[in-house]
């Protein structure tokens, strides 16, 4: 296993001849699954930490690319397009554009979920991260873009709301659970980015995500957050980092809102949460 995914191992931006990592430890680290951490404890490090820096990375490239290609969207517009972008579904597509799924290094244990949508997402996020600190902002964006372009466009000529969904290209010897379609409708999207799709559809502000606590142990917390729409609490999501968190905190105030017991706008007494009156939003209270 380590000769296939050791430090001489070259990645798909490398045989395209677009990227080639100078530090091998960075892009063997953004490759590297918890699992197979714990299953060998002197390997180095997972790739969690790049995960979190990949993560913010992304979400900042592809907010000032869209910001750039579209001068006349609203901020709701662009919102609704970046969360297409950066869902779990996305990221994950991505992932397996690089190869990444044939170069993750998974414990024994995990070796069945190498088609996993968190797995991969994760990585693509890691892997974003690692470019970075190897290079810089500027090389990270142009990777970024030559992935992202052709799916905004996609979306932007799309009358629909989300891009049609395409077969997922799996590789071979790649196995595991495939649950990597494309959403198709507004159920089957990332829980943020449904969340969001549907409070714009109904007239209110973009979701607001607030920490509300971490407890636990120091190495393993447990972070609680809330999702708050035009200030008022819509749901409470824990998790074992805060993406887990906010992502259920997202599926709660999504089954609550859409519940069949009452309107969206009778779960909001105040009536300045109101669809028919959108001169009144004041935003999210922090």
């Amino acid at each position: 296993m380590d000769s296939e995914y050791g430090p001489n191992k070259k990645s798909e931006f490398e045989t395209k001849g677009e990227y080639e990592f100078k530090d091998k430890k960075l892009e063997l680290e953004a490759l590297t699954h918890k699992s197979y951490c714990y299953e060998n404890p002197m390997s180095g490090h997972h790739n969690e930490r790049l995960e979190f820096l990949g993560d913010s990375i992304v979400g900042f490239l592809v907010a000032r690319y869209l910001y750039k290609k579209f001068p006349e969207h609203t901020e709701g517009q662009l919102s609704m397009l970046r969360a297409k972008i950066v869902c779990k579904q996305s990221l994950a597509r991505f992932a397996v554009q690089l190869g990444l799924d044939r170069k993750l290094r998974l414990g024994l244990g995990s070796m069945g979920s190498r088609n996993n949508e968190k797995i991969l997402e994760d990585a693509f996020e890691a892997y974003i991260g690692a470019i970075f600190l190897d290079s810089n902002i500027d090389v990270v964006e142009k990777h970024i873009e030559k992935l992202i372009a052709p799916v905004i466009d996609q979306i932007s000529k799309s009358s629909s709301t989300v891009p049609p969904p395409e077969p997922f290209p799996v590789h071979k010897g790649a196995t595991g659970p495939i649950d990597l379609e494309l959403p198709s409708t507004l159920e089957h999207q990332d829980p943020i980015g449904r969340l969001q799709t549907w409070s714009l559809k109904k007239g209110f502000p973009v979701p607001f995500y607030r920490e509300v606590s971490v407890t636990g142990i120091a190495h393993e917390p447990i972070f609680t957050i809330d999702v708050h729409i035009n200030g008022k609490p819509a749901g409470t999501g824990v998790g074992r980092n805060k993406k887990e968190a906010k992502k259920n905190a997202a599926i709660e105030a999504y089954k609550y809102l859409t519940s069949d017991t009452q309107s969206s706008n009778s779960k909001f007494p105040n009536s300045r949460f109101s669809a028919n009156s959108p001169e009144v939003f004041t935003g999210p209270s922090n």
